[in-house]
C-alpha cells in the first residue's frame, strides 16, 4: 500500500524534505522540494516547477527572513548526510545559499539556477522517455 501522505520519495533518506522546506520560504521551499523529488516523481516537470519557484522568488516575491547561520549550518551538515551525487547536492544547496546569502542572493539564484538547468540538461526529453 502506497503511502500518499508521506511518500518515500520523501523519506529515503538520512534526513527528510520537510525537514529542510519547513525552514525556508515557501517559494524556496517549493524550489527545494521539487529539486529532492524530480529522480522519484514528475522528472523535467518538477525541475521546471523548481526552476519558476526560483525565478518567482528572484523578480516578484518580498524579501524574506534570511536563515541564521546556526540553521544553516545544521541544514547544511543534514543535507551532506542524505547521499545525493553531487549535482543534485549542489542543487540542494544553492537554495540553502539563497534563503542564507541575502546581500549577494542575486548570484546565489544564479547558481540556483545554473545547477536546476544543468539536472535538467542530463534528465531525457520526453520523446526519449517514451522509446
Amino acid at each position: 500500500m502506497t503511502d500518499n501522505i508521506n511518500p518515500k520519495h520523501y523519506r529515503q533518506h538520512a534526513h527528510e524534505c520537510i525537514e529542510f522546506t519547513q525552514h525556508l520560504n515557501f517559494n524556496l521551499g517549493n524550489a527545494f522540494k521539487y529539486i529532492w523529488r524530480h529522480r522519484e516523481k514528475n522528472g523535467r516537470e518538477d525541475l521546471e516547477k523548481a526552476m519558476w519557484y526560483l525565478k518567482r522568488q528572484r523578480d516578484d516575491a518580498p524579501k524574506f527572513k534570511r536563515l541564521k547561520y546556526r540553521r544553516y549550518d545544521e541544514m547544511y551538515g543534514d543535507l551532506k548526510d542524505c547521499g545525493f551525487d553531487g549535482d543534485m547536492e549542489d542543487a540542494l544547496l544553492a537554495v540553502l545559499s539563497a534563503a542564507y546569502y541575502i546581500r549577494d542572493g542575486e548570484d546565489n539564484f544564479a547558481w540556483a539556477t545554473a545547477c536546476v538547468k544543468y539536472l535538467l540538461k542530463k534528465m531525457p526529453s520526453e520523446t526519449e522517455q517514451e522509446e
